[in-house]
């Protein structure tokens, strides 16, 4: 799927539907991830330190340069003044030059910190794309979690979405608009000698 809209995006005409449709299917199933990045999938990978989080925004990155554009790692939002702000992925739309895609993939361990923690990256997110000038059409929460984890409360990313909030240094970040907020899942059973296997990926809309 990825290979099939490549041309298509690099026409620099993408239509966000598209676009989205693109993304669900390439992080709804094991296919692109097994192709790219085995060691997640099919090697076997530790829990240590941050090498998930970094196989995780690696895979991220690389479908955004197979979509076409230009995919940066930690790229700072602007107007940063004291609360640096830096999305796991951005995706830059080569025509336009400013960002069509913002990710911040997180560790969820299933716990109410483990929720807020979550909260707190699309927080990130909102706030980001609010620096960009709401140029980006599409924010996506991508977490990752092992074995047997109760599922995040999807219900609280939707009022944060539907009503703003203001950041901890006072800036009031408006409700989202025109924007789609993909909300997606890397799953890892534990495998011997407590090695992760990514088994199961999905990725859904939230708004």
């Amino acid at each position: 799927m990825v290979v099939n809209h490549l041309k298509f995006y690099a026409s620099g005409a993408p239509w966000m539907t598209d676009l989205v449709a693109c993304i669900r299917d390439s992080m709804s199933s094991l296919g692109f991830i097994d192709s790219c990045y085995p060691m997640l999938s099919s090697w076997g990978v530790r829990d240590e330190d941050v090498l998930v989080h970094s196989l995780g925004c690696s895979a991220w990155n690389l479908l955004g340069h197979k979509l076409g554009f230009m995919a940066v790692t930690e790229c700072p939002a602007p107007m940063t003044h004291g609360a640096d702000i830096r999305p796991d992925s951005t995706w830059f739309s080569l025509e336009n030059r400013t960002p069509d895609v913002l990710i911040e993939f997180e560790r969820f361990d299933g716990t109410d910190r483990g929720q807020r923690k979550l909260d707190e990256k699309l927080c990130n997110l909102l706030e980001t794309s609010m620096r960009w000038g709401d140029s980006p059409s599409v924010l996506i929460l991508s977490a990752w979690s092992k074995g047997v984890v109760s599922a995040p409360n999807k219900d609280r990313f939707l009022e944060r979405c539907t009503r703003g909030f203001k950041s901890a240094a006072g800036v009031q970040v408006p409700p989202v608009r025109n924007t789609v907020v993909l909300f997606s899942r890397f799953i890892f059973e534990i495998e011997g000698r407590a090695s992760l296997l990514l088994t199961q990926v999905r990725c859904e809309r939230l708004l």
